[in-house]
């Protein structure tokens, strides 16, 4: 059974028959444009007025909970692509409004100028996700992270930025709790939409893209890692534009890339970790968490217990796992919980592909150098079982 668009428009326009087909409009295969500059992404996104307004909008709305639908949840105002519906819409970027239980179908804003700001009713199947940017959750500074229990810690060899126990944390103890400021779907072209959309909107709203270029981009990784992002940065450019990039340009693009892989955290039913599939979320603190083989913490997605939109719904929990004396090194699992069952040469490797980095933590110094044969389970899972939050 074919989906049916009911369509809204502005105040100032005449209704819209319920299905109705749009003239083809000449465009851009992707919303990075041509040339994956600012003018272009205004070119389809919309005016830079346009893109100011939604900026404003964006701000208004303080609330950074997650809308709830028949099965997906997504966070107001993000942009999502429309799919299944006629060959003139395939692909055509909305977005998020809210949700009508009534209907059963979401709310969203088309966002290219020719729609002249209508709003359509979807079936949550008719669309996908892209990128949200919530420069309400982005951090605007200072050396302590909300709730003050933790705190950025001096720059150590080998580990860059990370946080620390600003005072005595006990075990169970919630250490913070943050909202992302940037969620995107698994696709280094998503990656890219939100970066240039930051920089759109960074004149009214600098939060987020202050929080994104104070994220590390990547200064560990190995070179095989710089070299998959440097691949992937000229895979974007290529397939949004006939230009060849200079240097400097697919650097810049590299460099995004490397931030978003160095920093990011799989949000979805399984919790928040670092992971491989599914969407992913930038934080402002959480993305300082420094990886361990012996974590004294543990990261978790909130998740709401009902149906409708709560504030406190996409939120990450960080947990102490034991006792933390002020100064300890707040430290997380990004593997599976699995991982810390595993001999060194198998965490290594994990980690070497996954995240881009050999773990040097102080368990894999001291087991890659007394070779054992073989290893215990770690007590650490259950720890971690016993720490986990209803």
């Amino acid at each position: 059974m074919a989906a049916v668009l009911s369509l809204r428009s502005s105040p100032s326009l005449p209704q819209c028959p319920a299905q109705v087909v749009f003239p083809p409009t000449p465009r851009e295969d992707l919303p990075l444009g041509r040339t994956l500059a600012l003018s272009a992404f205004a070119a389809a996104h919309g005016s830079c007025k346009a893109a100011k307004r939604a900026a404003r909008l964006r701000r208004a709305a303080m609330w950074l909970g997650c809308l709830h639908g028949l099965a997906e949840r997504l966070p107001q105002h993000s942009t999502v692509y429309l799919t299944g519906l006629s060959p003139d819409l395939e692909g055509e970027p909305c977005e998020v409004l809210g949700f009508d239980p009534s209907a059963k179908r979401w709310l969203l804003r088309f966002l290219h100028p020719r729609f002249e700001n209508q709003s359509c009713q979807v079936p949550e199947q008719c669309f996908t996700f892209g990128y949200c940017v919530q420069p309400g959750a982005a951090a605007l500074g200072g050396s302590a992270a909300p709730g003050g229990a933790a705190r950025e810690a001096k720059r150590r060899p080998g580990l860059g930025r990370g946080l620390e126990a600003a005072e005595q944390l006990e075990q169970g103890q919630v250490i913070f709790e943050e909202c992302p400021f940037l969620i995107t779907a698994d696709d280094v072209n998503e990656v890219c939409r939100a970066y240039f959309k930051m920089r759109a909107a960074s004149g009214d709203s600098p939060g987020a893209l202050d929080a994104f270029n104070r994220l590390s981009a990547g200064e560990h990784f190995s070179q095989e890692a710089v070299q998959r992002c440097e691949a992937q940065a000229a895979q974007v450019w290529q397939a949004a534009t006939s230009r060849a990039a200079s240097p400097l340009e697919l650097r810049q693009i590299a460099e995004v890339l490397r931030r978003w892989e160095a920093n990011r955290f799989l949000q979805g039913a399984g919790g928040a970790g670092r992971g491989r599939a599914g969407r992913y979320a930038l934080f402002s603190w959480v993305s300082l968490l420094n990886h361990s083989c012996q974590p004294s913490a543990m990261l978790d997605s909130l998740s709401a217990l009902q149906s409708g939109a709560l504030p406190e719904d996409g939120k990450s929990r960080v947990k102490a796992l034991r006792g933390l004396a002020p100064g300890e090194a707040i430290c997380i699992n990004y593997g599976p919980p699995e991982l810390l069952e595993w001999d060194v040469a198998r965490r290594r490797e994990y980690l070497q592909r996954q995240n881009g980095f050999t773990c040097r933590c102080p368990r894999c110094l001291t087991e890659a150098k007394a070779k054992p044969q073989g290893e215990e389970k770690s007590d650490l899972v259950s720890s971690v079982a016993e720490c986990s939050y209803t």
